[in-house]
């Protein structure tokens, strides 16, 4: 599929158009096309070839991103979603479209109603593509000459393309089975495709190396190894020449295809069958007593963070921290105490100790407490439902909707609920009298019965 962008779609005038003459569009029009997309019921308008009314007829596209131009005087869209076929430029900037279809002519509609009963001043329904008949509207940039100012796509260099065919991780694989499979000191900081060079980073002696590669036919391969370096110039100073052949210099501004900030990321895990990296100069420290076992850079990181030091500090400082928590632990056992186990590094800030059984029995009540609160929310929406009911608000048989509402928003469905009348939906209380006060005298008392006798 192809766009073809910013396509004028109609402009403001006079026009003789073929069932209006004398149709007068104005720019308040086409804003109320643009703003009548803002509806749901109202569809962006469809591309198709010719006014025709068939209904099984096929749209080639849709037209997105309606919009106006020259202080409102014209209105502009995109052809997205239209065959390639179609719309694809040759070598020369030339297309299908532009040469059998130039020229549009758009259906409008004013004051229409959409099927949410919104009425819209005015809408664009659809665009037709016309051949040989002419546009209603005859100022409209024609396809041809749109794809004739069309900025050609610069041949990309083959620098720029060489990732086209190999993944940055096959690269960054080749790498590590290749030249660097022996030395794991070794991981790629940036991966550059303009030149295509590696800048990988040298922990056994905290280097960096340019390493060129080439793809062909899939296939990647890796050129001699060259020191660099990586230089800082001030914001304000001019741009040093660059030179003709430079390989001491890393180019700050050449494209890249990915960095990575730490060897974890671009280097994950340990291969098998490589040799461990060797240990930095300042890790070659041995242990007191003359033994020869070292200690990596992991194994130091380790150990600072565990003790809560800088990650600055060297093993002299490290050995001096052990030091002083064996003797903490002594005095505090000297004490008749025992030492804590998170004495062993700072807690946070905003972070307490707290003893297992106290936590259970915090979390235990806090379970019991959220209980207790969902039961009472339940009770008092029952009570109001009661209340409801009783007062002739709702219904017994709408209860359960109403218990519904009420637990997706209680606040909005008891000002639902309090704004209806009681009575409305089934009377409760005495309604109407009789015409005559009913005689509620004793029949017993009466003279009558008194004097009645058999």
């Amino acid at each position: 599929m192809a766009t073809i962008p910013r396509v004028e779609l109609g402009s403001v005038g006079t026009w003789d158009i073929s069932n209006i003459a004398g149709w007068h569009p104005t720019a308040d029009d086409f804003a109320s096309a643009v703003a009548a997309l803002d509806c749901p019921a109202v569809r962006r308008p469809v591309l198709k070839l010719g006014h025709s009314d068939g209904p099984g007829d096929p749209a080639i596209g849709v037209i997105d991103n309606l919009a106006v131009t020259d202080e409102g005087q014209t209105l502009v869209g995109d052809f997205v979603g239209v065959p390639s076929w179609l719309a694809a430029a040759d070598d020369e900037g030339r297309s299908v479209i532009a040469s059998a279809y130039p020229d549009r002519s758009g259906e409008w509609e004013h004051n229409y109603v959409c099927q949410l009963g919104h009425t819209h001043p005015f809408v664009l329904h659809a665009m037709a593509l016309l051949g040989v008949v002419r546009p209603g509207i005859g100022t409209l940039e024609s396809l041809y000459d749109l794809y004739a100012k069309a900025p050609q796509p610069e041949e990309k260099p083959m620098t720029s393309a060489v990732m086209t065919s190999v993944t940055i991780d096959q690269v960054r694989s080749a790498y590590y089975n290749g030249p660097a499979a022996a030395n794991y000191a070794l991981w790629i900081r940036e991966m550059l495709i303009d030149p295509p060079v590696l800048i990988v980073q040298n922990d056994q002696n905290d280097s960096l190396l340019k390493v060129p590669y080439s793809v062909v036919n899939d296939e990647v391969t890796f050129g001699e190894a060259v020191p660099v370096k990586v230089e800082y110039i001030d914001e304000s100073a001019p741009d040093p020449e660059p030179a003709a052949d430079d390989d001491a210099t890393v180019a700050a501004s050449a494209p890249r295809a990915a960095r990575f900030a730490s060897r974890t990321e671009s280097r994950p895990g340990r291969p098998a069958g490589t040799p461990p990296r060797p240990a930095a100069q300042a890790d070659e420290a041995t242990t007191e007593g003359g033994s020869s076992v070292e200690i990596t850079n992991e194994q130091l990181a380790a150990l600072r963070t565990a003790l809560g030091l800088a990650d600055d500090v060297d093993l002299d400082g490290i050995i001096t921290a052990v030091q002083e928590l064996a003797k903490k632990s002594e005095d505090a056992e000297s004490d008749g105490g025992t030492p804590a186990a998170a004495s062993t590094a700072p807690l946070p800030d905003g972070v307490v100790a707290v003893d297992a059984g106290r936590l259970a029995t915090l979390e235990a009540n806090s379970a019991r407490f959220a209980e207790h609160l969902e039961d009472e929310r339940k009770r008092h929406i029952e009570a109001k439902l009661d209340a409801a009911i009783a007062e002739g608000r709702i219904t017994p048989a709408n209860r359960e909707t109403w218990r519904k509402t009420f637990e997706a928003n209680a606040d909005q469905a008891a000002e639902l609920l309090a704004s209806m009348a009681p009575n409305s939906a089934v009377p409760v209380g005495e309604l109407g009298h009789s015409t005559e006060p009913a005689d509620t005298t004793d029949v017993r008392e009466d003279d009558k019965f008194k004097n009645w006798s058999l």
